[in-house]
């Protein structure tokens, strides 16, 4: 693999990452709610997921692939249900009084949510076997550029939920008062919107 080459998938990646999918919808209706801690250990879950995918493509477990494959309607089901449950939770919540300090969320409860959401997306592992290959030789055998590309992948991906996650975390300090409740109200809105684009995510 080239340096071009490798250049060529950061900027795809990037430009990938820089949608808003599931993934940030959980981070930043996470960290609007509960504060910018819940969100940071919401990323750490989706990027353990979204690594443990990229891992299952690199090692060439094609298996669980096909796993995936097979049960694609359910899986994405399951996470939009998921997703469905978290913002009802978030539109029915007792609102964050001034002056108050944003109600916790124990954190193995932030990882775990974005664990679950990040890996039981079929959509994305299914993506993941078709993307990673159209940047390396598959007649060079070059077994290591692919897990080159996955760990530039995750790294990539680490950081644009970083930065979704500051954004959310810096307009909740900016809303007070009466607009505290507008802000939970509007997490819980953006975790649905994660659910109808999980939902309405097809095979292609």
């Amino acid at each position: 693999m080239t340096v071009e080459t490798w250049l060529l998938f950061v900027l795809a990646t990037a430009a990938l990452i820089a949608t808003p999918g599931p993934n940030v919808a959980l981070v930043v209706g996470t960290t609007l709610r509960h504060g910018r801690t819940a969100g940071l250990l919401a990323v750490a879950g989706v990027n353990a997921g979204v690594v443990l995918q990229l891992c299952t493509v690199a090692a060439g477990l094609t298996w669980i692939v096909e796993v995936f494959s097979a049960h694609f309607d359910l899986i994405r089901y399951l996470g939009a249900g998921y997703l469905i449950f978290l913002a009802v939770q978030q539109w029915r919540s007792k609102p964050v009084s001034p002056g108050v300090a944003a109600p916790a969320l124990a954190p193995e409860r932030a990882f775990a949510r974005g664990f679950l959401i990040a890996f039981a997306n079929p959509k994305t592992l299914v993506f993941f076997a078709a993307f990673l290959p159209l940047f390396i030789d598959p007649n060079a055998g070059e077994s290591t550029a692919l897990w080159i590309l996955a760990a530039t992948f995750a790294v990539i991906a680490a950081g644009g939920d970083t930065l979704f996650v500051l954004a959310a975390a810096r307009l909740g300090h900016a809303v007070s008062g009466r607009y505290v409740r507008i802000a939970d109200r509007a997490s819980a809105g953006i975790l649905l919107g994660g659910a109808v684009v999980l939902l309405a995510a097809g095979r292609r």
